[in-house]
């Protein structure tokens, strides 16, 4: 075992394409190490031996005894899941910090998975409206866990069931804001994706 290679009570060895193993070395429990970390090691199975080509730990040295992994993603960037530490980070294959999450205090994970993934809820888009004068309104346009709506569309009409077309905007994050100007009792909003497919209508509001 080359210098750095010696693991302690690791968890989720995986061997990769390129023949390395993927490590997430706990160091503990009891303490071996001085940190837990992420390892690839590379193994020669001529000559018996192994080496470590790449290490990640924590900025701030965290000891997980229990659980954690390591995910090589296919832009070649490292994703650790702490375990029993409430952490999920992101590396650049080089080792630089690309992103942390982290869980309540008391929180642990087994392990941090990242896959691509598209949501798409059950329920109806939602809208909340705002008479600002007689014929201007502001809409809240928003649907809890759908993740391909590009654009939202208004609707406006006499009756719930006689709407047309008074306008679209694009997304902006969790909860689109847009102001419109119409003297019609009912709105409503359409959520596109970006090739103008409707993904999903609301419930028709009254003012």
């Amino acid at each position: 075992m080359g210098p750095g290679t010696r693991s302690a009570y690791q968890h989720d060895a995986r061997r990769q394409r390129d023949g390395t193993l993927s490590i997430f070395d706990n160091g503990a429990h009891p303490q071996v190490h001085e940190e837990s970390r992420g390892i690839v090691v590379e193994l020669d199975e001529q000559k018996m031996n192994a080496k470590l080509v790449r290490e990640y730990t924590f900025p701030e040295k965290l000891i997980s005894t229990s659980q954690g992994n390591m995910q090589i993603l296919p832009n070649s960037d490292v994703l650790i899941g702490w375990g029993s530490q409430p952490f999920i980070t992101e590396f650049s294959h080089e080792g630089e910090l690309l992103f942390e999450a982290r869980f309540p205090p008391d929180g642990e994970s087994y392990r941090a998975f990242c896959f691509p993934w598209s949501g798409h809820p059950i329920e109806d888009p939602a809208v909340a409206l705002e008479q600002l004068s007689a014929e201007k309104v502001k809409l809240y346009a928003s649907w809890n866990g759908a993740t391909e709506v590009d654009s939202w569309e208004v609707l406006a009409g006499s009756r719930p069931g006689r709407l047309e077309s008074v306008g679209a905007v694009p997304r902006d994050g969790f909860e689109t804001a847009m102001l419109v100007q119409s003297s019609h009792s009912y709105l409503a909003v359409r959520a596109k994706e970006h090739s103008g497919r409707v993904l999903g209508t609301s419930t028709p509001v009254k003012l």
